[in-house]
């Protein structure tokens, strides 16, 4: 009988073994991805070999999400300019474009990937910006501006015949610059006022605009509303100021100065969405931001972002 009941365990033993007995081993779970936040201030990261683009906190310079390109843009002026996310990323965050030795690139976000690839190239042109609305990319072949749609690049549309800005040599002056229905503006419908040169929309709003004083020339950073804009000099100086803010009045331009230096230089300056801050790198590399209001005080910003590979100021999303 205690020989059965043996034979009896140790089969049972067996039958359990074989059936795979015990509790079920829960399958493996993939990690879950935090979701991409697509917003903030936008950098360029160069790195060796490829670049990054960089979603920070504004307040903090924390990274947010950091997306890889597959290539480098070329361009020795491309983000000289005055400041616009639209440089490299689409509103919506979906499309990056680069300017390369065979023309514009095009790149579609891969969320799974968490990347950018590439989806085509525009060849023979240069100076990509999305535009501010609707799927636009728009470009340069130094004659005039073209734009395709950037979902879909192959098929061009010509914008606007170029006509040469007062300094074609100045990279920071701009040659062209979509305005905020998406219409280019150009120099071939320049008005003038004293020291300010500006172009208009079809509303006669300020779209673009530069102004030379005594020596001091400002560029462009963003229109604080129609008849107001606010601009910025590499170099400030008691009399003139780094940051200001421009007002037509009746025709005349009364500049307002909001940053009397900036030491070093500033490199390029980028107005957040709601225009209430700028902020701005210097050709150090350095970050500082200040209100857009007369009385601004200058403070550092992004007091943690790491220090990493070389970045460039793009806006901000």
């Amino acid at each position: 009988m205690v020989g059965k009941r043996r034979w009896g365990v140790v089969l049972l033993a067996l039958l359990v073994a074989a059936c795979g007995g015990g509790p079920p081993v829960a399958p493996a779970v993939a990690p879950v991805q935090a979701p991409l936040d697509l917003s903030g201030v936008v950098l360029l990261q160069r790195n060796p070999g490829h670049d990054d683009v960089v979603f920070a906190d504004p307040a903090t310079g924390v990274v947010k999400t950091t997306l890889p390109l597959p290539g480098r843009d070329t361009s020795p002026t491309r983000f000289d300019g005055p400041a616009s996310k639209l440089d490299l990323v689409s509103p919506d965050g979906q499309y990056a474009t680069l300017e390369s030795g065979g023309g514009v690139d095009v790149f579609k976000l891969d969320r799974r990937g968490r990347r950018y690839e590439r989806t085509g190239t525009v060849a023979g042109f240069r100076n990509p910006r999305f535009g501010p609305m609707g799927t636009k990319l728009y470009f340069d072949d130094g004659k005039t501006v073209y734009s395709t749609d950037y979902t879909r690049p192959g098929q061009n549309t010509e914008e606007a015949g170029l006509v040469p800005p007062d300094d074609p040599l100045d990279p920071r002056v701009q040659a062209w610059w979509p305005d905020a229905q998406g219409t280019v503006l150009t120099w071939k419908d320049v008005r003038r006022a004293g020291g300010l040169a500006y172009l208009t929309d079809s509303s006669g709003a300020i779209g673009y605009a530069t102004y030379d004083d005594a020596g001091t020339r400002y560029y462009f950073v963003t229109a604080l509303d129609a008849v107001t804009v606010l601009l910025y000099a590499v170099g400030g100086t008691d009399a003139h100021g780094a940051l200001a803010r421009l007002k037509v009045d009746d025709g005349v331009p009364q500049v307002t100065k909001l940053v009397d230096r900036a030491e070093p230089r500033i490199g390029k300056a980028a107005a957040a969405p709601d225009r209430a801050t700028v902020l701005y790198q210097t050709t150090q590399g350095e970050w500082f931001d200040s209100p857009t209001t007369p009385g601004a005080i200058t403070r550092p910003a992004l007091k943690q972002l790491p220090a990493a590979g070389q970045r460039q100021l793009v806006g901000w999303a």
